[in-house]
């Protein structure tokens, strides 16, 4: 069995996990954990980080900041990964699954149009295999018609439209570090948001509702998803080694372009103005 992607472990990870074990800080509270929030911060250049336990609950988490939930309607490509649909069971929304582009495979914008009805409240676009998706033309829907976008970004760090990274156009965008993606802390993920105060909405729902001023006083039904200092302790020596990551990643993603394109084989359209992370090579 030839794995799709293998993490590269060869930095400062098991250092650092080795510190917290250590100092016996393993669990959600630890310096990692906010160093890795930092660090996120600075790549996607986005001060309002939320580190979770996974990809999955960053979706939950940022629809359910968000206020989305039943009676509503999420449009969401019919081409991407189970979790960006059941995200939105899980809040207990309805998804309303819509068709991709033949180009550059993601959420058709013209098929978003068709979708649209009383009940939509979101739009949720996927960067597919790390390609950005059309987001000027899906915020200028969402402008139109009042809705909210929520990016999902699992594999897409790193990627970006004019020098913005991903996760920036919408209300919210979310990552993946599972062992496949760019950079891994295990299981783990990362919601951004534009406003300040769903995303101290969502530091509170993250740590099961609790008060952020009187411990153990919960206002609100909220959730555990919080990321584990080990985890994070990973992710920070994953992010000291980025721009390598990429640049090694390029160089896979240059050589099969060069090797096995041909006249029998379509690869997708990359539009001038956009940048790729490089996460998987597909056609």
């Amino acid at each position: 069995m030839i794995p799709v992607l293998e993490p590269v472990l060869k930095g400062n990870e098991l250092k650092y996990v080795t510190d917290c074990i250590e100092s016996g800080w393993i669990s959600s509270k630890g310096e990692y954990v906010k160093k890795f929030e930092n660090g996120l911060s600075e790549i996607i250049g986005n001060p309002y980080v939320v580190s979770v336990a996974n990809g999955t609950v960053a979706l939950s988490l940022a629809l359910s900041a968000l206020d989305i939930g039943p009676g509503d309607e999420v449009i969401v490509p019919d081409f991407t990964f189970a979790a960006t649909i059941n995200s939105v069971l899980h809040v207990g929304a309805t998804p309303v699954i819509v068709d991709v582009n033949l180009d550059d495979w993601n959420i058709s914008v013209s098929a978003i149009k068709s979708a649209l009805s009383p009940k939509t409240k979101a739009i949720m676009p996927v960067h597919l295999y790390g390609q950005p998706a059309a987001m000027f033309q899906i915020n200028e829907i969402a402008k139109q018609h009042n809705l909210l976008v929520i990016e999902d970004c699992a594999e897409a760090l790193g990627s970006k439209i004019n020098d913005t990274h991903v996760g920036n156009f919408g209300d919210a965008g979310t990552f993946s570090f599972f062992g496949n993606k760019l950079i891994t802390t295990g299981e783990g993920g990362a919601v951004v948001f534009r406003n300040r105060e769903v995303y101290e909405k969502a530091i509170i729902l993250r740590d099961h509702g609790m008060s952020q001023s009187k411990r153990y006083w919960h206002d609100v039904v909220g959730f555990n998803y919080r990321l584990t200092n080990l985890q994070a302790a990973v992710g920070v020596a994953q992010l000291e080694r980025f721009s390598e990551i990429v640049s090694m990643k390029k160089g896979i993603y240059d050589f099969y372009d060069q090797s096995i394109r041909s006249e029998f084989l379509i690869d997708r359209k990359v539009a001038d103005n956009v940048t790729t992370g490089y996460w998987l090579y597909t056609l």
